[in-house]
């Protein structure tokens, strides 16, 4: 039986052997919900970045080019880190670099896995399908902010331990996540506008972002990451 555990910031992942673990990378607020949206207009791949300057170089590629700090879109870029400010543009056959506060250093740290996957509420059952027909053990990566714990990925991870079958786990973190979870599985938008991120986000505007990332099961999609690049299983 495989076992499941939460990291609740990327601070943290030295402590976790990656190379036998499937590793699911949560940016809820807003890289993940951003980076799956992406794949369902069509994006062919998304690389993750770390830095401004290096995500830069990928306009002379041929990329399309996003970047955020601190919530806001940085300038220069093509886009932001917004899934709703997406949903009217065309990125069919499209190659993506995107560099974000959190998620996208978060899901970089992940390399040595087994493998890495993108979750969000948007491709929930998704992920948890996929995982309940593995037989390798599981961790929840959370990018929190600014490397402290965040509600949003806390109730996420929470979300996927509830949903999936013949797990175990002995861990503090885990019966956290869960409790959190089912404790306010109805009420998921209003309870993601309590996090400081939210709260910080809705100050620049971006209040459809949160409701937007609250959707659950809106996409069925898996993206995978295979070296440096982020595709679909």
């Amino acid at each position: 039986m495989k076992n499941i555990e939460v990291c609740y910031t990327p601070n943290s992942i030295l402590n976790y052997k990656l190379s036998n673990k499937i590793i699911v990378v949560i940016d809820i607020l807003r890289a993940t919900s951003t980076i799956v949206t992406l794949f369902s207009k069509g994006a062919t791949s998304i690389t993750p970045i770390e830095t401004l300057d290096e995500c830069k170089k990928y306009k002379n590629k041929g990329y399309v080019i996003m970047a955020e700090r601190m919530g806001k879109k940085v300038k220069g870029f093509d886009f932001g880190n917004s899934p709703s400010k997406i949903l009217g543009k065309k990125f069919k056959n499209k190659k993506i670099a995107i560099a974000t506060s959190n998620g996208t250093k978060t899901i970089l740290k992940t390399r040595k896995s087994k493998m890495t996957l993108i979750g969000s509420f948007l491709n929930l059952q998704s992920i948890v399908k996929y995982l309940d027909k593995q037989n390798n053990n599981i961790l929840l990566l959370c990018s929190g902010w600014q490397g402290s714990i965040n509600l949003e990925d806390t109730l996420f991870a929470g979300a996927i331990i509830s949903s999936i079958s013949n797990y175990t786990s002995e861990s503090d973190s885990t019966i956290i996540a869960k409790n959190l979870y089912e404790s306010n599985k109805d009420d998921i938008f209003n309870i993601m506008k309590k996090s400081s991120h939210a709260k910080r986000l809705s100050s620049n505007d971006n209040l459809i972002d949160i409701k937007f990332c609250s959707q659950i099961d809106k996409y069925d999609l898996i993206p995978y990451l295979d070296n440096d690049r982020l595709k679909l299983l």
